[in-house]
C-alpha cells in the first residue's frame, strides 16, 4: 500500500473540490472485518454541509477522492465521514484538524 500515493490523490482532490471542501484527512487501518482500509475524514464548508446540498456534494467528493487516490487499486476498502467547519470548531478533534 502506498500512503504517499493516497496523500497525493487527497491533495489533488482537496484542491479540485475547494471551496466546498475545507480539508481532507485520512488514516489507514482495518475495517470491522479485518480488511485493510482507508478512512477519509472530510471537513466541508458550512454552506456545503447544508442538508439540501450534502447528498450531491458528498457523492462528488467520494468519486473525486477515489479517482485521485485509487484505494481500490491498492486493495483497500474505503470509508468516508463528513463534518462541517462549525461542527469541527465545536468538537476540536485533532484527527480532523
Amino acid at each position: 500500500m502506498d500512503e504517499a500515493q493516497i496523500e497525493a490523490g487527497v491533495q489533488r482532490a482537496a484542491e479540485a473540490l475547494a471551496p466546498d471542501v475545507v480539508r481532507i484527512r485520512f488514516s489507514l487501518g482495518e475495517d470491522w472485518t479485518g480488511d485493510p482500509s482507508v478512512f477519509f475524514r472530510v471537513v466541508l464548508s458550512n454552506e456545503a454541509s447544508r442538508f439540501e446540498h450534502l447528498g450531491k456534494i458528498a457523492d462528488g467528493i467520494e468519486a473525486k477522492i477515489t479517482k485521485e487516490g485509487k484505494p481500490e487499486e491498492m486493495g483497500l476498502n474505503y470509508y468516508f465521514s463528513f463534518r462541517s467547519e462549525a461542527e469541527q470548531a465545536d468538537l476540536r478533534e485533532a484527527a480532523w484538524a
